[in-house]
């Protein structure tokens, strides 16, 4: 299957956007939002409407998408004018909460049956979980055909967002770089290093981390991350996996869809966090690193206080919506030798956001949904903040929206360093009752996870990593395997095989021709 969004990229003018989670960006920091709190019977306020008769009807949304944080937010703006239009009628009360808090409010109020009308996949878990915990109602009569038509081929997959024929959620995202060098151009010019020229390798990304540092003089530091967070929002792993995609693309992340055996030992993890522990042995990272959230490294960054930042598509529009006189550029992630990495996604997204099942408003949350929250309005505002590609390729191909010169790098890179990779759900839609057992690929049930792991060997509290790694691939592929077991003893047509892509060549899109030859 060929994606037609990674194909209009082809067509901007680029020259004039997850235990884990999730596919969205993740904000780090409570703003303080009013609202959303309440149950919208509690919150619910008689306006009286034209006539004085109607009840104004309140829906509630919570999230931890970042696009949601503050007033000026391309969320907030589009719930803004949602509610002017509405006024009288529907209300929407939108929480913004960090993923931390986000996590643990979500699952109490899925506990105590008080879910918000539309909520967002938490953490480490998808829609698949979702829907079997019988948290989500599939929107389904609730909304349009043709407001399905509007995104972009394969935004819809039986066995991702579509369960048994339902749909559940939609693509919040086009397609997403999850790793890109951001380099401060202003330290490196103080440092006396070519602020328009970044490293390509990673002996020139350490030795000009080391002269940032010594000029720096404790105040200044080469690298930066959000070392704080936890799972697959760790800048700790981010690091890493960017890294290791400039080797191995088909192992970086853990797990290897060319053998479906899980691969987080491999030679290309384990050198590239040799790599980071030698940048930490230089004292190249500044040292808050490991304690700090996303967020508050991208501010330090802003601000000057480091050279160099490895993280998603996100950062490039918080660092400009937080620190917006901030000198900065991007460019594709250093390798050993300078060649170029390799990233990859897939059309349809396991993880956004859904209609409770316990709401009393669905039929409101889907008017909501059709006519602002999954409609061109918002997407405009999205690619208007430098948020992220949208998944309609129609406003990704405008470039009177983009927003400031850093986007045609941004969308550039997208361009060179993306391909969509194969999909078990899209092979046999039936997977998704093995990833219900697990709870997600990434099997969040296992403990220590990946990104523990990395963080306790990085601070001293463990030793041999790749004896560490091998332990837990050894975990997580007998998990694999008893799932598979498990599902297919209760009657569901899957193999191993099905998360097997012996044919996948990581330097092309995998397209409809690769799923045929497998069968």
């Amino acid at each position: 299957m060929n994606s037609n969004r990674l194909k209009g990229l082809q067509l901007l003018a680029v020259g004039a956007t997850a235990a884990a989670l999730l596919a969205g960006c993740s904000g780090n920091s409570s703003s303080g939002e009013p609202g959303g709190t309440e149950s919208a019977e509690a919150s619910a306020s008689a306006s009286g409407g034209s006539a004085g008769s109607q009840k104004e009807t309140v829906i509630t949304l919570w999230g931890a998408s970042d696009f949601l944080k503050g007033d000026n937010s391309p969320g907030q703006r589009m719930i803004k004018e949602f509610n002017e239009q509405n006024k009288g009628r529907i209300r929407v009360e939108a929480r913004y909460m960090a993923w931390s808090e986000y996590n643990t409010a979500i699952q109490a109020a899925a506990t105590s049956h008080e879910l918000p009308d539309i909520f967002q996949t938490p953490q480490n878990t998808d829609i698949r979980s979702i829907v079997a915990d019988g948290w989500a109602k599939p929107f389904d009569g609730l909304l349009s055909d043709a407001w399905k038509q509007q995104f972009d081929a394969g935004a819809f997959v039986e066995g991702v967002n579509v369960i048994d024929g339902k749909t559940y959620s939609w693509p919040l995202t086009g397609p997403q770089l999850g790793s890109i060098l951001y380099y401060n151009k202003d330290v490196l010019k103080n440092a006396g290093l070519d602020p328009e020229k970044p490293p390509a390798t990673w002996d020139e990304l350490r030795e000009e981390a080391k002269k940032v540092t010594q000029s720096g003089k404790g105040d200044v530091y080469g690298v930066v991350f959000g070392g704080g967070e936890t799972g697959s929002a760790s800048g700790i792993s981010k690091f890493v996996d960017a890294l290791a995609a400039g080797i191995s693309p088909e192992e970086a992340g853990g797990f290897d869809y060319k053998t479906g055996q899980y691969a987080y030992d491999s030679k290309a993890t384990v050198d590239s966090f040799d790599f980071l522990q030698q940048l930490k042995a230089d004292g190249s990272i500044l040292p808050s690193s490991f304690t700090l959230k996303a967020t508050e490294s991208s501010v330090l960054f802003g601000q000057g206080k480091a050279a160099f930042l490895i993280d998603g598509r996100a950062r490039m529009w918080i660092v400009k919506r937080d620190t917006p006189d901030a000198n900065f550029g991007l460019a594709q992630v250093p390798t050993p030798t300078g060649q170029k990495p390799t990233y990859f996604y897939v059309a349809a997204d396991p993880s956004g956001y859904m209609i409770s099942s316990t709401s009393k408003h669905a039929k409101e949350a889907g008017e909501f949904i059709e006519k602002a929250f999954a409609a061109p309005p918002f997407y405009t505002k999205y690619l208007q903040s430098g948020v992220a590609l949208t998944p309609i390729n129609s406003i990704n191909n405008d470039t009177s929206l983009y927003p400031y010169p850093e986007f045609n790098t941004f969308l550039q890179l997208h361009k060179d360093l993306l391909k969509l990779r194969p999909d078990y759900a899209v092979r046999n839609p039936e997977t998704a009752k093995v990833i219900v057992e697990l709870g997600s690929l990434q099997q969040p049930k296992i403990k220590p996870g990946y990104s523990d792991i990395l963080q306790s060997v990085l601070t001293g509290a463990q030793k041999d990593l790749p004896s560490l790694l091998r332990a837990y691939d050894e975990k997580l592929n007998n998990g694999l395997a008893d799932a598979v077991a498990k599902v297919k003893a209760d009657g569901a047509q899957v193999d191993l095989k099905d998360f097997q892509f012996p044919n996948w060549d990581t330097s092309k899109d995998y397209t409809a021709d690769d799923y045929a030859q497998l069968k």
